[in-house]
C-alpha cells in the first residue's frame, strides 16, 4: 500500500489491514478503559496549542484538535473511518481511526496483529516499544525510513480505535509541532461508553483563549 500525506509509519494503513486479518483470529478480551476515566484525564492535560476538547462524531472520539492545523477529508468505508489533522509544515500529523471489527478482540491482540503486519509490510520498519499506561491504554511506538509514529489502541466489543501522532523522518523534527500532536493524542477519549458527557474539563478554559 502507498502511504500518502502524513500517514505516519504506515501504521494507520497497516492497522486497516489487520482488521481484515482478524477474520482469521480468535476472540480475546482484556481490561477495558472507560470513556469517563479518559474524560477525567483530560482535565490534567496541558491544552496549549489545542482547541477545547469536543466530539469528532465520524470517529466517535472526544479530543482537543490542534489550532490552525489542517483537517484532512475523512476517509470512510464499511470497515473504518479515518480522520487526520496535518501541521502547518506538513511534516507532522495526528489522527484517529475508528474501526468495526468482525470479531471482538482485546487491545493487546490488536497491537500484536499490527506489529506482525508492520514487520511484513515495511522491511525497514521496527517496533521500538510497547507499554500499558496507568489508564490501561495499550501504547506502541514504531518507525521506518519515512515515518515515526506513537499511539494507542482502545477496543470495546466489535469496535476499535487507534489514536496516533507521528512525523516524517526525512526532515528535521519540528519539536513544537510534535509536542502539540502528542498533547492532542493524549487528550483523545474514544466514546467507549456511549455519548459524550455533558461536562467539560476545567483545564480547557485557558486553551479556549489561545
Amino acid at each position: 500500500m502507498v502511504v500518502r500525506r502524513i500517514t505516519p509509519v504506515a501504521g494507520v494503513q497497516l492497522f486497516l489491514l489487520l482488521v481484515l486479518l482478524t477474520w482469521a483470529g480468535g476472540c480475546q478480551t482484556g481490561p477495558q478503559v472507560s470513556s469517563q476515566r479518559l474524560i477525567e484525564h483530560q482535565a490534567m492535560i496541558d491544552f496549549s496549542g489545542l482547541k477545547p476538547a469536543a466530539a469528532v462524531d465520524p470517529v466517535q472520539t472526544v479530543l482537543g484538535v490542534p489550532t490552525r492545523w489542517t483537517e484532512l477529508p475523512a476517509k470512510s468505508n464499511a470497515l473504518y473511518t479515518h480522520q487526520q489533522w496535518k501541521s502547518p509544515s506538513g511534516h507532522t500529523g495526528v489522527g484517529v481511526v475508528y474501526c468495526h471489527l468482525p470479531l471482538p478482540l482485546g487491545a493487546k491482540t490488536v497491537v500484536w496483529l499490527a506489529k506482525q503486519e508492520y514487520s511484513k509490510q515495511a522491511q525497514d520498519g521496527k517496533v521500538i516499544d510497547e507499554w500499558t499506561d496507568e489508564l490501561g491504554r495499550s501504547w506502541f511506538e514504531a518507525q521506518n525510513n519515512k515515518y515515526h509514529v506513537r499511539g494507542y489502541v482502545a477496543v470495546k466489543g466489535f469496535e476499535a480505535w487507534i489514536i496516533y501522532f507521528g512525523y516524517r523522518t526525512q526532515y528535521p523534527p519540528q519539536v513544537s509541532e510534535i509536542a502539540v500532536a502528542a498533547r492532542s493524542a493524549e487528550s483523545a477519549a474514544p466514546l467507549l461508553d456511549g455519548p459524550v458527557p455533558t461536562t467539560q474539563p476545567v483545564a480547557q478554559t485557558a486553551a479556549s483563549k489561545q
